[in-house]
């Protein structure tokens, strides 16, 4: 086809668009799925009326640049009412599938049937994405200010459960110390008996496991390290430490530890909080190993790596952690267990980026890890 018969082809094609705008639109309306009371009814006609304009226009000088305005008010409106994207696109198809079957159904030639059908799949394909794209785009944008508040919210509550945990804490340190050394002195002035004994033990126990659990808030809430004193630590001698503090526990729950652990790494910290670390994690995969039915293995790690960082990892081939928890088990009162108060890996966390450390866990079929990251002196 020359140049003057397309011409006269999209001339007549216009045309008779032109001519079946107030129809189609009509039509197009009848068949759209809208919302109930969409607030943007009559922007909707208008909307009808413009794409058949613009239709006509890409006819007339064979360009789409004006159909991103269009597409823009579309989808911002369409987001505004709370359309569903995929009542969204059938509606652009409905209106497609509307001219089609005008135009086939029209007096005009078959060669200018055909040639409108090309031309018009074209304009409505770019309708299509054009407006998809903006859409997404838009949505994208709103969920992205959503999470951005939700995040932002949580920090200011974690922040003010910080502070009420922190005056909770004191609050019951100071009694327990009372407590625990009246209890002292009972013991030295009573006399003992196999059942009193039993029953003191009972109570150290349980006030040594209220004072971690009064720590662990401490650490929560971020009023700590007054009074740390930095040492070289010998990662190696407190890996070897803690697995050798651990041994009954392995022993009785039938696990098998396999460790690697390389001599002569050390950094620079606090050796308890260290401790306190590595110990709650092997805790952690004791417990989950406890109840697992195959064979039992705790693998543990300790290296330099190429980056001449200490590389501590600990690994257990227990059930994996579900993916809707991987992502924020670090966050305070997240946990897998049932009875568990969520604080340990938080606190871990804290003492491990207080060493200018990372930590960090990947989890699948296979095993679950934890990796830590320690600076070399």
């Amino acid at each position: 086809m020359d140049s003057s018969t397309n011409t006269q082809s999209n001339t007549e094609l216009a045309q008779f668009l032109n001519n079946q705008r107030t129809s189609i639109v009509e039509k197009w309306l009848e068949n759209v799925l809208l919302p109930q009371n969409d607030p943007f009814y009559e922007e909707v006609k208008k909307n009808g009326h413009q794409t058949i304009v613009e239709l006509i226009h890409f006819l007339e000088t064979s360009s789409l640049d004006r159909l991103q305005a269009l597409t823009s008010k579309i989808a911002k409106e369409r987001i505004e009412a709370k359309a569903n994207v995929g009542d969204f696109v059938h509606n652009i198809n409905v209106g497609r599938s509307i001219v089609y079957e005008l135009l086939m159904c029209s007096l005009l030639n078959d060669q200018l049937k055909g040639d409108g059908v090309l031309k018009m799949q074209r304009y409505f394909d770019q309708l299509v994405f054009l407006s998809v794209q903006e859409y997404t785009a838009l949505k994208d944008t709103i969920i992205d200010r959503k999470n951005q508040f939700i995040q932002e919210m949580h920090h200011d509550r974690l922040t003010m459960l910080g502070q009420i945990a922190a005056s909770f804490a004191h609050e019951f340190r100071n009694p327990l110390t009372s407590v625990k050394g009246f209890i002292y002195l009972l013991q030295k002035e009573l006399d003992k008996t196999d059942q009193s004994e039993y029953y003191f033990e009972i109570i150290q126990n349980e006030m040594q496991s209220l004072e971690e659990k009064i720590t662990q808030f401490l650490y929560l809430s971020k009023m700590r390290g007054l009074q740390d004193k930095l040492e070289k630590v010998s990662l190696s001698s407190l890996l070897k430490e803690m697995l050798n503090f651990m041994y009954p526990r392995f022993t009785e729950t039938n696990i098998v530890t396999i460790s690697q652990v390389e001599n002569d790494v050390f950094t620079e910290g606090d050796s308890s909080q260290i401790k306190q670390v590595l110990l709650n994690i092997l805790v952690n995969a004791v417990e989950e190993l406890s109840g697992w039915s195959g064979e039992r293995k705790i693998k543990v790690s300790l290296m330099k790596n190429e980056d001449n960082v200490a590389e501590l990892s600990i690994c257990n081939n227990g059930n994996p952690i579900p993916d809707y928890l991987l992502e924020n088990v670090f966050e305070p009162f997240v946990t897998t267990k049932s009875l568990g108060t969520g604080l340990g890996l938080s606190v871990c966390k804290q003492i491990v980026e207080k060493h200018n450390g990372t930590i960090e866990v990947n989890s699948t079929r296979d095993d679950t890890c934890f990796t830590i990251k320690f600076p070399i002196i």
